[in-house]
């Protein structure tokens, strides 16, 4: 039993489902310089491993539900005369899990995100005016996203929503336009600080290291403009990696998973934004979570 909550209290490694989350469709798409933008949003999660699916469980007994809502604000401006972004998000997260026949809850504020990113080919700098006026084209960009251990966390929970690491993802992107169709190609490295106060409730031990290998993984969609307001999207996307060591002991976790999904996103006015999508993890290794992600969001756009 003890060995088994010990597994289980790797949720405490991370409690945020951003990280999980494929990269959204559009994402590198360009924004007139000087636009903001206010997001809401919500996530619901379901899974067998940690909220951001870093780190599975291999017992058929725990199943984890966490509802997220979250803020974001994001700003764009002119670097080198490319569009450039900064975005922070804020999550506040609720768990609810069955675990051994058990329910756990908790809820409190999860990790921040920090994203910065601009173009590197494509996606010049422009006004509102000149992007309107300017066919899409081909363009490369790169992001970094720093999430941030500032989350609720306390070493004698099993659920945090916390993370009590650092997470750096840097990626690329490429969008390829034709017609009224994109097609977007990302790639991304994921790679974690390790976490110095993993506890079993209820022992003496001192807490445990761990440490985890870097994910490398890819997301793939296919975009329809069905009109310059409204938009929808095939999506795949693939990771490998992330084997664990405990207190220096090698678990042999490393994962293999494919997911599928979809988004939908409606603009209504100059302003206003909606979105829908939906992700499941459709095939893996042993070590692979299962589980899917829903998310909805509204968007105010300034410029």
């Amino acid at each position: 039993m003890r060995l088994l909550l010990s597994t289980l209290l790797l949720l405490s490694l991370r409690s945020t489902v951003f990280a999980q989350t494929a990269t959204e469709p559009k994402t590198y798409q360009n924004f007139p310089t000087g636009t903001q933008m206010f997001q809401a949003g919500y996530i619901h999660r379901t899974t067998n491993s940690t909220l951001d699916g870093d780190i599975a469980f291999d017992n058929n007994t725990v199943d984890i539900r966490a509802n997220v809502t979250y803020l974001r604000y994001a700003r764009f401006f002119n670097l080198a005369g490319k569009t450039a972004g900064a975005q922070i998000m804020l999550p506040y997260v609720g768990i609810d899990a069955d675990i051994l026949g058990n329910n756990f809850r908790q809820s409190g504020f999860g990790d921040m995100m920090v994203i910065l990113g601009s173009n590197i080919i494509g996606g010049d700098a422009m006004s509102v005016e000149e992007l309107a006026k300017t066919a899409r084209k081909t363009a490369l960009a790169w992001s970094l996203a720093t999430t941030t251990p500032t989350g609720s966390y306390r070493q004698e929970r099993l659920l945090n929503p916390g993370g009590n690491r650092w997470q750096f993802k840097p990626e690329i992107g490429l969008t390829v336009p034709s017609g009224k169709w994109d097609l977007e190609a990302y790639v991304h490295a994921k790679f974690f600080t390790a976490n110095h106060a993993f506890r079993v409730p209820d022992a003496q031990d001192e807490p445990l290291r761990v440490t985890q290998k870097p994910f490398l993984g890819g997301t793939f969609h296919l975009v329809y403009n069905w009109t310059d307001k409204f938009w929808i999207s095939g999506d795949v996307a693939g990771r490998a990696g992330g084997e664990t060591t405990k207190d220096g002991v090698v678990q042999h976790d490393s994962q293999r998973i494919l997911g599928l999904g979809g988004t939908v996103n409606y603009g209504l006015g100059r302003h206003h934004q909606f979105g829908l999508n939906f992700i499941s993890n459709a095939a893996g290794n042993e070590n692979a979570p299962h589980g899917a992600v829903t998310g909805l969001k509204y968007s105010y756009i300034i410029n």
